[in-house]
């Protein structure tokens, strides 16, 4: 980790006692720090799982799908690390963990739809099973966006 240069952010309040002027000093926020360590988890979750699934890979879609979990769950570390590092770039690392995530849950789920529709002869259980799939990705897309926008809304000031 490198050190964190000191920095003055604030405003020049009218001149004070004596004449001399009275700065105010705001501190960094925490929570770019708060959900790095967040993002860190997280990923770190993701990493050892897809790690541990590698002997259940059978087929070229568990492959896909296993290996843009792995790539995923490596980026929102990363990504975890530069917010921690109040780096900016670490906002736009974390919505790339997060496109690569979608790409390979919605593969993984519209190939399952399909087979299944094969199997069943319905064209409703795949349309279930795809529009069920679309709903678990929009909803894991949305809270890991938000884990890596919240520090940018907050004060995105506080990010180089």
């Amino acid at each position: 980790m490198q050190p964190q240069d000191a920095q003055m952010m604030g405003q020049v309040a009218p001149a004070g006692a004596m004449g001399q002027q009275v700065i105010i000093v705001q501190n960094k926020s925490g929570g770019p720090k708060v959900f790095g360590i967040v993002a860190i988890i997280l990923g770190g979750l993701g990493l050892i799982s897809g790690v541990a699934g590698i002997g259940d890979w059978d087929g070229a879609l568990w492959i896909l799908t296993g290996l843009t979990g792995l790539a995923s769950s490596g980026l929102f570390i990363w990504a975890g690390v530069l917010l921690m590092q109040y780096q900016r770039k670490g906002v736009w690392v974390g919505f790339g963990s997060v496109a690569v995530s979608v790409v390979g849950q919605l593969i993984f789920w519209l190939v399952v739809a399909a087979e299944a529709a094969d199997e069943t002869g319905s064209e409703d259980v795949g349309g279930f099973l795809a529009g069920l799939g679309m709903i678990m990705v929009g909803v894991q897309a949305i809270c890991c966006s938000m884990v890596i926008a919240l520090p940018l809304l907050m004060n995105g000031a506080d990010l180089e």
